[in-house]
């Protein structure tokens, strides 16, 4: 053989090898979720997310230490029910969007209702104020929102 076929057998074995590796790293990449918003991707926990949101706002709004605490209790237990009323939307086999978003509007209003009365009057308006200026984005995933 000569000095130019086997050149030419080496690149052709580097290229497939090349190939190789790249179709196995684009499928480990899909298999992941690959970061565009894959609907396997975890969501936050509840108690994490609780606590910077309730650390937030004690810094945002001046909560006492005791409103914080209340207001992290609060998210908790908003968002274990928020699951429950997903998971119950998802079992019921009806994925109505309109379903939801209206089970959502519902959550999110008993929620400020309960922080409306942990919040002094001063504080319940810079959060109005906060939650204008700062709206909840559309398609929310994985628990999230104004938190």
């Amino acid at each position: 053989m000569s000095k130019a076929t086997n050149k030419i057998k080496m690149r052709k074995r580097t290229l497939l090898i090349v190939a190789i590796f790249f179709a196995v790293a684009a499928t480990a990449f899909a298999q992941r979720g690959g970061g565009g918003g894959g609907q396997d991707r975890q969501a936050p926990d509840p108690k994490v997310q609780a606590k910077t949101t309730a650390d937030t706002w004690q810094e945002k709004f001046g909560l006492s230490d005791e409103q914080r605490t209340k207001v992290y209790d609060l998210l908790i237990v908003s968002s274990e029910k928020q699951t429950a009323k997903m998971t119950e939307l998802r079992a019921s086999g009806t994925m109505d969007r309109e379903a939801m978003t209206a089970a959502m509007t519902k959550m999110d209003k008993e929620k400020d209702a309960e922080l409306k009365k942990i919040f002094s009057a001063t504080q319940w308006t810079a959060y109005e104020t906060w939650k204008k200026e700062n709206p909840p984005t559309q398609g929310r995933r994985g628990g999230g929102g104004q938190e």
